[in-house]
């Protein structure tokens, strides 16, 4: 009876030196899984915590252009007693900004949903009014 390898056999010094294939062990592997696993789990948080849904952030509900104005309804999430800016623009049918204002807002009754409306008035005819981006209020520089 004849033993059956399961690799092929070449003459010697023909193809170089055979290398054995090796396993790796499965406790290295499970260790390995489970810090991949962590590390894929910190950075999901982190970016969660970066770009998630989060405090002082606004969506324009509706906007009503004019001549030279522009009125602008949108809704902040603020946290429980928060107060925030927004910044509010206008862009004309160029796409560039007519119109520009830092708009005050303090937390309503569900600070979630605090409905703003601001008027702003524009050098020139808009097209849209959107809120740019909030950021909280800092008191320091406001007083």
């Amino acid at each position: 009876m004849t033993a059956q390898t399961t690799h092929p056999v070449f003459p010697p010094g023909r193809y170089g030196r055979q290398r054995t294939p090796r396993r790796v062990p499965r406790p290295v592997l499970a260790a390995a899984v489970a810090v991949l696993l962590v590390i894929m789990t910190f950075v999901g948080f982190r970016l969660y915590r970066a770009y998630g849904e989060q405090d002082y952030s606004a969506d324009v509900t509706r906007f009503t252009t004019g001549e030279n104005a522009v009125d602008v309804q949108f809704v902040v999430r603020l946290p429980d007693g928060g107060q925030a800016e927004c910044i509010v623009r206008a862009r004309g049918e160029d796409g560039a900004e007519v119109g520009r204002a830092t708009v005050a807002v303090t937390a309503g009754a569900e600070p979630s949903q605090t409905v703003v409306e601001y008027h702003l008035t524009t050098n020139g005819r808009p097209v849209t009014g959107e809120v740019e981006r909030c950021y909280p209020h800092d008191a320091e520089t406001s007083s």
